[in-house]
């Protein structure tokens, strides 16, 4: 269904548009009514395919069977399922297993590199439980059969068809989870609320109630399907205890960072990637403004830790001849890292950094909401308030409203200066309030949640 005869019609005919930006938007409004009329034409079939399945799932419950369970992923890092994937594997009621399947939107290089990677990383983590899906050498591509499929991918084009939800739904019960927070963007309430991997799934697990009813009201198509179970992704921050400069992560530890010691602050400094403000939908980066006082930083505060770690994207993006240029952004790389009080993070899991660390200063998607769960204070730079307007749903305000806000580099010395020094956090009342009750859904019971869920799905039972 991600690519047919019509779509590639609408490209053909539009490439004839003689001015992008015209042609640009007329090729999206006709791909997108093209997108919903097939949605809308398959979902019966896919509903009733979906009856069919809870029925057979029902009855191997009833038998004693256990239901094998396939968690679908393309890049380890957005393996939001796994503390599901965990919850499952202790229950016998059911088999998980994880699938692998490749990434196909970047080239052949990068489709060897992450499945490799990300196989690699898994099979290490979880020995027996994973399943390669694509052979690269030869081009064979496997078979996902499984009573439940829990999907991370959210573009039909981001793999082959055969692990698109229209197809898995043959076989099995999808479930969507998103891979971020999700919800907080307006970028978010245009293209994903009408994703048909998302449309299209048996359920779709979301963060909160404002994500569950933005995206039911934005596509109706939703409200059946869709469900606010928690952001189960942060469940595992529970686990990163602090003890004696390690966290217990319960699949060996990891180090938290610099010079352990209660008199010693940790601040991290998370840039994000979208510097580019006409290409990038979702254009958050203030780093160009501020590149050179985080490079100043460090020095500034010899007796606070900092942790530099900019989104993946980010230096790859600079070392282009369109921004920096490789030299440049070397050196910059090598002068933050030359500081004996930074450490450079490039990727990598982040549970032991956000639990070891005192305050967050960022520009990000994401860990806007994720650091609430830490319960400590975060600065959010701002390039103006008319970013907000621009960029940030109504909820995602709201999180704003409880952290504080950066426009020049003088905030943000401020920021470390007052509230990581001296512990002037006057906000963290009514911040810790408000993620209790809005942000930290179901917290740190969010996989439960979402498997208590799905087995009242199978069973017919209303999920509240």
């Amino acid at each position: 269904m991600a690519t047919n005869f019509k779509t590639r019609l609408i490209r053909l005919a539009t490439a004839l548009i003689p001015a992008k930006g015209v042609r640009k938007r007329i090729r999206r409004r006709l791909l997108d009514r093209e997108r919903d009329e097939r949605v809308a034409l398959t979902l019966p079939g896919v509903r009733a395919r979906y009856a069919a399945h809870e029925a057979a799932c029902r009855a191997k419950l009833a038998r004693g069977e256990r239901l094998s369970v396939a968690f679908l992923v393309c890049d380890a890092s957005m393996f939001s399922g796994e503390p599901v994937f965990l919850k499952m594997r202790d229950d016998a009621r059911f088999r998980p297993f994880i699938a692998v399947a490749p990434r196909v939107t970047r080239g052949d290089e990068f489709l060897r590199e992450t499945l490799d990677k990300t196989a690699g990383a898994l099979e290490g983590r979880y020995p027996g439980a994973v399943v390669r899906l694509y052979d690269p050498a030869t081009g064979r591509r496997e078979r996902l059969d499984a009573d439940v499929v829990f999907s991370t991918v959210l573009y039909e084009d981001q793999t082959y068809p055969d692990w698109t939800t229209e197809r898995l739904s043959e076989r099995s019960l999808v479930a969507i989870l998103y891979y971020g927070y999700g919800g907080l963007f307006f970028t978010n309430e245009r293209k994903t609320p009408f994703l048909p991997n998302i449309v299209l799934s048996w359920r779709y697990f979301v963060s909160n109630e404002a994500t569950r009813a933005m995206s039911a009201a934005k596509n109706p198509l939703l409200s059946h399907n869709t469900f606010a179970v928690g952001y189960c992704k942060m469940d595992r921050l529970e686990e990163c205890k602090m003890e004696n400069g390690k966290c217990k992560m319960g699949r060996g530890e990891c180090s938290v960072g610099l010079a352990p010691g209660p008199a010693r602050k940790k601040v991290m400094i998370c840039p994000h990637h979208s510097i580019d403000r006409e290409a990038d939908g979702l254009a958050l980066s203030t780093f160009l403004e501020h590149a050179d006082l985080f490079r100043r930083l460090p020095a500034m505060f010899p007796d606070v830790d900092f942790v530099f770690r900019p989104h993946p994207l980010l230096f790859p993006r600079l070392a282009t001849a369109k921004w920096w240029g490789p030299e440049r952004t070397a050196r910059y790389a090598a002068e933050m890292e030359a500081h004996p009080n930074v450490e450079f993070q490039r990727g990598g899991d982040y549970f032991a950094t956000f639990a070891g660390s005192d305050a967050l200063i960022h520009d990000c998607g994401s860990f806007l909401a994720e650091y609430f769960y830490t319960g400590k204070p975060q600065c959010y730079m701002l390039a103006d308030d008319a970013t907000v307007e621009r960029q940030f749903l109504p909820f995602a305000r709201r999180l704003l409203d409880h952290v504080e806000r950066a426009y020049t580099d003088d905030d943000i010395v401020a920021f470390v200066r007052r509230v990581v020094l001296a512990g002037d956090d006057p906000r963290k009342a009514g911040r810790e309030d408000f993620a209790a009750r809005e942000v930290c859904v179901n917290h740190p019971h969010a996989a439960a949640g979402v498997v208590d869920a799905v087995v009242k799905g199978i069973k017919q039972e209303e999920v509240k």
